[in-house]
């Protein structure tokens, strides 16, 4: 009986996901997937995407279980529940949910762009590039 429960559950997500992907065609299965098609590492958002949405203009939205707060190459971040921007083949401009602190200030991170193995991300008037490999994980909330 379990095991019919386990089917059917992952009958209902292929639907839902079948189902989405024809009323978006440009919907890459899960928000990681999406990253990636555009030439970013899955680890530049952390573990519990709830659900996502990528736009015909490029612009989209992630949702994620809830707000995370984490420490990644010795930088503190900062990821709402709702990450928005614009996304291209290699930046994402307008973004919105991601805050990392500069000295005794929050500040947003609004660009991220891929510059061969390299990772440019910009906040404020600081630009810092960073290893694409220290991205290819998802970080764990």
């Amino acid at each position: 009986m379990a095991n019919l429960c386990v089917l059917l559950t992952a009958l209902a997500a292929a639907v839902l996901l079948t189902a989405a992907s024809a009323n978006n065609p440009r919907t890459i299965g899960t928000a990681y997937n999406m990253l990636q098609q555009y030439g970013f590492p899955p680890g530049i958002i952390p573990e519990g995407v709830q659900s996502y949405e990528l736009r015909q203009d490029g612009s989209f939205e992630v949702h994620l279980s809830n707000e995370c707060g984490l420490h990644i190459g010795g930088f503190k971040l900062h990821y709402s529940s709702r990450i928005a921007g614009n996304i291209h083949n290699g930046w994402i401009t307008g973004l919105e949910g991601v805050k990392v602190k500069i000295a005794m200030a929050w500040v947003g991170i609004r660009k991220v762009s891929r510059d061969g193995n390299q990772l440019r991300v910009g906040a404020g008037r600081i630009t810092k590039s960073f290893p694409i490999g220290d991205f290819s994980t998802s970080p764990h909330c």
